[in-house]
């Protein structure tokens, strides 16, 4: 929990850091004659948060279905496509609420060094164009 902690609070300086707009309380807290208040301050942390958690809450997924090899919910290493043949049931934590009657199909793609193309052949029931 420490970790998720400390990476919240560097996402949030991360996101407020270029969030300037003329007359908003972070604008008014970066100038150098005023000091923030503490309604100011309570409006940064609520943005922080309401900007952040959904960063974080994504991260802690991926990190179990595409890293962390020994958790219980990993499904496939980055780039590559999993597909689950069965239903999810209450065993299943890293999303708070998976439809139980619904297989997924899970990939996580790393475009860091360059973008991927993923081609499917048509299934049954689709019609192609040319």
């Amino acid at each position: 929990m420490l970790f998720i902690g400390a990476f919240c609070g560097a996402i949030t300086v991360a996101l407020l850091a270029g969030y300037a707009r003329k007359g908003d309380p972070i604008a008014a807290a970066n100038r150098a004659d005023k000091k923030p208040d503490i309604a100011e301050t309570k409006t940064i942390a609520e943005e922080g948060f309401i900007f952040g958690l959904p960063i974080v809450m994504n991260y802690a997924v991926m990190y179990e279905y595409a890293v962390d090899r020994n958790s219980g919910q990993f499904k496939a290493p980055f780039n590559e496509i999993m597909n689950e043949a069965r239903v999810f049931t209450y065993k299943d934590t890293a999303i708070i609420t998976p439809n139980s009657d619904t297989p997924y199909s899970f990939l996580w793609m790393d475009l860091r060094a360059e973008p991927m193309v993923y081609r499917f052949p048509p299934s049954r029931g689709t019609a192609t164009t040319r």
